[in-house]
């Protein structure tokens, strides 16, 4: 199957530093239309993102997961679904040594083969979205498409453009 993924920080959600608490969840702007576009054409929708304040010990597993949970929560309100999400918790600059250094955090695209090989992914034929550089590489090492989203603009716009460019046509054969 053919798919997007979303970075989620400043992506989809607004980030004012290590976004944990479902208190602050906020969207950014087009998400919720954008989310809704993308399950009304019937493309599945993923969440690769960088969780390092795991690491680092400012939040803890749980505390991210009930943010995903939410996230889900408010895309199914939004008229969205969101399949799976996928994060890394690794940080280079973590007290823990062993949570330094991984395969998964983006620009690396260990999250992307992971989601791939649990839903059977066609990379090559999907898209990823991310508001930074790190983003756009992982989503290239995976073998995606790759944009980057401009904070300032309206995501909803982004998305018409990549359906039109890479959803409404059959996808490339693989060599």
């Amino acid at each position: 199957m053919r798919a997007v993924f979303f970075d989620r920080d400043n992506t989809l959600t607004i980030d004012e530093g290590y976004c944990y608490k479902v208190s602050d969840f906020a969207w950014m702007k087009g998400a919720e239309a954008a989310l809704a576009r993308l399950h009304a054409a019937q493309i599945p929708v993923f969440i690769v993102t960088n969780q390092g304040g795991i690491a680092r010990g400012l939040f803890g597993e749980d505390d991210m997961i009930r943010f995903h949970d939410h996230l889900c929560d408010k895309a199914q309100e939004a008229g969205g679904h969101i399949t799976d999400i996928a994060f890394c918790p690794h940080h280079p600059q973590s007290p823990d040594e062993t949570m330094r250094s991984c395969a998964c955090r983006k620009p690396e695209a260990g999250l992307f083969f992971a989601l791939a090989a649990k839903w059977d992914i066609d990379l090559a034929n999907s898209v990823m979205i991310g508001d930074r550089d790190s983003d756009v590489i992982a989503g290239k090492r995976a073998g995606c498409h790759a944009y980057l989203s401009d904070k300032n603009s309206v995501l909803d716009d982004l998305v018409k453009q990549i359906i039109e460019t890479h959803f409404t046509t059959t996808p490339s054969a693989k060599v």
